[in-house]
């Protein structure tokens, strides 16, 4: 875990208050991408963060994929995926030890809403916009997975993609930040976001900071923060949809599996997880705190389910632990399976009342640092940065 500092003793002339460039208001992946990106500017950076540790929300509780994401190809999502495999590639290269390529197996069966033709078609296109060349695997192998079960299985194909260790990714990126000299604040609460002549005032239950721009990257928590500012900043609405995940006591297979569910034919995944078998994801609307965020009795049978379906002969095996993070999503009617899943940055320096504010509405664990970039970028002509930026896609994580 990062180093959390001291409060900070850096002042502005006008109020004598601690003064940074940024303040980043989570200690997420969005917001620890943030943090490294503004700070290898060589902007001054605080990072205050509720929790006691970085990653305490859904960048712990994630299907730990770094991947284009081949389910939003039906939603036309292009842009999307391809940018997502830009991305992982980028991981792949900047944090070989965080982020490990993983082969997926996809078994086609009678009843599944997609035929081998439509998987096939759609792997192509996945292979077309960055990802690996697809293999269809011959019936002659299938003897090499004992688990699955073959009834009524029509084909296989294998594709690759990668792995990571979310909380970890997350540490690795806040640590990168420090080494270029941002600040972080643990257990810090945002009470308030006043706009000043010269930037913004943070409140905190730890004092109040100032600062030139501020990005509300806190998650699911966005429109709270948001709802703390008095210069009645921008908002999108959004419904939190949960996703949830369990973890079986049963060892891993060598590959991961990406099965349609037998109940209502959503993807789900089988993927190794420190030695045991994860299964995931659900997609539930969620409302209440985001801190009570948690699997419920229907989400872990839906997933037990579907496992038990697939590997018959492991049916037995129980349930070690469960866990569920929370996804942002515009609001809109109908199935959240359906819903756009690009990121949006609210902001507008074209009215001084909010200039300098930056608000991140959903995100890609995969995507956070082109995410990140992006904010930067919008963050430019505020901070009077002239220089061509760096960037952070030639910085090592470890």
């Amino acid at each position: 875990m990062p180093a959390q500092q001291e409060i900070p003793t850096q002042t502005s002339d006008s109020n004598n208050l601690p003064y940074y460039d940024v303040i980043v208001i989570g200690a997420g992946i969005q917001g620890a991408g943030v943090a490294q990106a503004a700070a290898l500017q060589g902007w001054s950076v605080l990072v205050v963060e509720q929790f006691d540790g970085p990653a305490q929300g859904t960048s712990s509780k994630s299907s730990k994929l770094i991947h284009g994401g081949l389910r939003y190809l039906e939603t036309a999502q292009f842009s999307l995926v391809k940018e997502c495999l830009q991305e992982k590639a980028i991981l792949q290269k900047i944090a070989p030890k965080l982020v490990k390529p993983a082969t997926f197996v996809i078994p086609v069966y009678k009843k599944n809403k997609r035929s081998p033709f439509w998987v096939g078609l759609g792997l192509w296109l996945y292979s077309l916009l960055g990802g690996s060349a697809p293999r269809k695997i011959a019936s002659v192998l299938w003897k090499n997975f004992p688990h699955l079960n073959t009834q009524n299985l029509r084909a296989m194909y294998s594709y690759e993609d990668a792995q990571t260790d979310d909380a970890a990714l997350t540490s690795a990126v806040l640590a990168a930040a420090q080494e270029d000299d941002a600040e972080i604040l643990y257990s810090t609460e945002v009470n308030a976001i006043n706009k000043t002549g010269e930037g913004y005032k943070v409140n905190t239950n730890r004092g109040s900071f100032t600062c030139a721009t501020v990005v509300n990257a806190a998650g699911p928590w966005v429109n709270t923060i948001a709802g703390r500012c008095t210069f009645g900043a921008p908002m999108i609405d959004v419904d939190l949809v949960q996703g949830a995940h369990i973890v079986l006591d049963t060892p891993a297979f060598e590959q991961c599996f990406y099965f349609e569910s037998p109940d209502d034919g959503r993807a789900v995944f089988t993927l190794p997880w420190k030695g045991k078998t994860m299964v995931g994801t659900t997609e539930t609307h969620f409302t209440g705190d985001p801190k009570t965020c948690a699997p419920t009795a229907h989400e872990e049978t839906y997933l037990k389910r579907a496992f038990d379906f697939y590997f018959p002969a492991l049916a037995n095996v129980k349930i070690l632990e469960s866990f569920a993070g929370l996804r942002v999503l515009p609001m809109a009617e109908g199935s959240a399976t359906k819903r756009a899943r690009d990121t949006r940055i609210v902001f507008d320096n074209n009215v001084d009342t909010m200039k300098g504010y930056y608000a991140i509405y959903g995100g890609k664990l995969t995507g956070y640092r082109a995410t990140a970039e992006k904010v930067v970028q919008c963050m430019a002509p505020v901070l009077g940065h002239s220089a061509t930026l760096v960037s952070t896609k030639n910085v090592h994580l470890n």
